[in-house]
């Protein structure tokens, strides 16, 4: 056995796939451990609870410390990492010894990974440390740290904030100083808005920040401070614009949707497209046996406003559009609804893994 050559034993390998099995073959010895990592720490789901300690026998924690050991470390072979759960001070530290030793990590989803009160904010500890990853393409936060243009945020193809921004931020994140908005391939934000002018005008202005990305997937969520400011009439038809003429200025309404269509339109690469306001503005239906019931009088009106913003604005390459609670595929130009259960407004949804990893979709 130790006389087999290593190009067989990595041929082998690439053969076994299932977890148990890899365990199995990784007690054997050294170079199987190496092996079967390769393999087995690829993709890691890290799942960590409130109660557990540094010094725990928890099997996630023996793991972690097994990840950067110095006999056995294989955290350089992560290439996509996913951690939620609540830590403490002791569990975090390690978490950040683990990325700096990942050094070919592509993904990292940490939206859903939190820490005790007495524990300074996740994010700002962490991203001192993601600055040595040069291999990053693909980041899921909730916050955006200040630290965030110090990444090599020009390699970075995919990116989801979880928690609204605010324009300043907004700004930060695509100023073309950074180089973001030349490699950004996949966009899911919250912004901050106070109204559905307030709206159109981050549209407009996130449109015009990417109009020279190679931008293929885009999931704004428009973040309202309460509920009760936007109906769905202020949605779909919700702003006057003035048209200057001849020195006079001309009253016109539009809906948002029309608004945001022509910046929408500049987005060239653009296939996948979702766009969401929260609170949700209520639509209001009537019982009827013939328009059906309430979900489906809203289904219709949402899936109206769809067709027109890809008609009337030529989107007509997009292959998903998604408003509201609704979502379709476009096939042969025909809307085909999607399960509400894939709607990229979701928090656990994220367009990387649904399409960049799987496909090269994204790529």
């Amino acid at each position: 056995m130790e006389r087999l050559p290593e190009e067989l034993i990595a041929y082998i390998f690439d053969y076994v796939q299932t977890a148990h099995a890899l365990s199995a073959a990784m007690v054997v010895n050294h170079r199987w451990y190496m092996y079967g990592a390769r393999n087995l720490h690829s993709r890691l789901v890290l799942n960590l609870g409130i109660d557990l300690a540094i010094d725990s026998p928890n099997v996630v924690i023996s793991l972690m410390k097994r990840l950067i050991s110095p006999t056995l470390s294989t955290a350089h072979l992560i290439r996509h990492l996913d951690i939620f759960g609540i830590v403490n001070a002791e569990v975090q530290a390690l978490i950040i010894n683990v990325l700096r030793h990942a050094t070919t990590l592509r993904s990292l989803n940490i939206h859903a990974l939190n820490v005790c009160r007495d524990v300074s904010p996740f994010p700002t500890e962490v991203f001192s440390s993601m600055c040595r990853l040069p291999n990053l393409v693909a980041l899921n936060i909730a916050l955006v740290p200040r630290s965030l243009p110090s990444l090599h945020t020009s390699q970075l193809h995919a990116l989801r904030v979880q928690e609204p921004v605010d324009h300043a931020t907004l700004c930060r994140l695509t100023d073309l100083a950074t180089g973001f908005s030349r490699s950004i391939r996949s966009l899911e934000l919250a912004i901050s808005v106070d109204g559905p002018g307030t709206a159109v005008e981050e549209m407009v202005f996130l449109a015009s920040a990417l109009a020279h990305a190679p931008l293929r997937a885009l999931s704004v969520q428009f973040v309202l401070p309460h509920a009760g400011l936007m109906s769905w009439g202020d949605f779909e038809v919700c702003a006057s614009i003035c048209l200057v003429w001849d020195g006079r200025c001309s009253v016109t309404s539009q809906d948002a949707i029309s608004q945001m269509g022509p910046a929408l339109r500049g987005l060239f690469h653009l296939r996948v497209l979702s766009i969401v306001i929260r609170p949700d503005p209520i639509m209001t239906t009537i019982n009827s046996a013939i328009l059906g019931s309430g979900d489906s009088q809203r289904e219709s009106q949402t899936r109206r406003l769809a067709e027109r913003l890809i008609a009337d604005h030529q989107l007509d390459l997009l292959t998903r559009l998604e408003l509201r609670w609704h979502g379709w595929k476009v096939e042969d130009g025909q809307l085909v609804a999607l399960p509400r259960s894939e709607l990229l407004r979701l928090p656990q949804s994220w367009i990387y893994e649904q399409y960049g990893q799987c496909s090269g979709a994204l790529r």
